[in-house]
């Protein structure tokens, strides 16, 4: 998901402002515009879409 233009990885929930080399790949998921960072991709290619959190998942987590 992207918060005032920083993205963040809705699989491990990297940002780019901690990560400056990451990478994020942005892709749909249920009709909803997500973020992947690159160091994610091999779980969802290898596993399946069930690692991917929603946007309101990651939202809720980056608050705590």
């Amino acid at each position: 998901m992207e918060i005032n233009n920083i993205q963040v990885c809705n699989v491990c929930l990297r940002s780019s402002d901690e990560s400056a080399g990451a990478v994020f790949i942005k892709a749909m998921k249920n009709g909803e515009e997500i973020h992947v960072c690159t160091g994610c991709i091999p779980h969802i290619i290898h596993g399946s879409g069930d690692v991917v959190k929603s946007n309101a998942q990651v939202s809720a987590e980056v608050q705590k």
